[in-house]
């Protein structure tokens, strides 16, 4: 085979790699909660009511995997990225003492809203191993008998290397920052 008719399929190749770029789509799985969060839970001193917007983040794409580091093959989508930052934000303030909920506690005064900014999910194939990145920007409310007590922005990146960056290493990512977003949230608000 000569090097032209070498040179064309590679040429084809990469055409047709980044001509279906970002054409497949991949979900992540639901975050499961860890196995001692209902006893950590049980334990917790006080309920606090928290309200979670994601308004806009359901239907678009929220990065991708990337070949090569540069070629975006697959576009990354969370069905589930309500119910997956209220198990992480649950895990975050049962370990500071809350159990939340969906609906206001008669006993609690306070009320939590949580909204995600922002979020990237994307995974790199750095042709040896893989990177799986995420990072959220997650805003927060605290009330206190119908009044603003505070509000804070915070930011999170999670990044590790790994043998595959496929859904389950993303959904590690994604987990991970969502969960320490939450903590940092909930010490900007002055809830230790």
């Amino acid at each position: 085979m000569s090097r032209r008719s070498q040179g064309a399929r590679w040429l084809i190749t990469v055409t047709a790699l980044t001509l279906l770029s970002g054409c497949f789509s991949s979900e992540l799985p639901p975050i499961t909660p860890p196995a001692a969060l209902d006893k950590l839970l049980s334990v917790s001193d006080s309920t606090i009511p928290v309200q979670i917007q994601t308004d806009g983040l359901h239907d678009r794409s929220l990065g991708h995997q990337y070949l090569f580091f540069i070629i975006p093959l697959t576009r990354v989508y969370t069905p589930s990225l309500e119910a997956d930052l209220r198990t992480q934000l649950s895990v975050a303030c049962g370990m500071r003492g809350f159990r939340c909920s969906k609906e206001p506690s008669p006993t609690s005064t306070r009320v939590l809203e949580i909204t995600i900014q922002d979020l990237h999910v994307n995974g790199y194939d750095l042709l040896v191993v893989r990177k799986p990145t995420a990072s959220v920007t997650i805003s927060g409310k605290l009330f206190d008998k119908g009044q603003l007590v505070r509000s804070c922005e915070e930011s999170y990146v999670a990044t590790n290397t790994a043998h595959y960056a496929f859904a389950a290493e993303l959904q590690n990512a994604l987990g991970e920052s969502l969960l320490h977003g939450s903590y940092k949230l909930l010490d900007c608000l002055g809830m230790k």
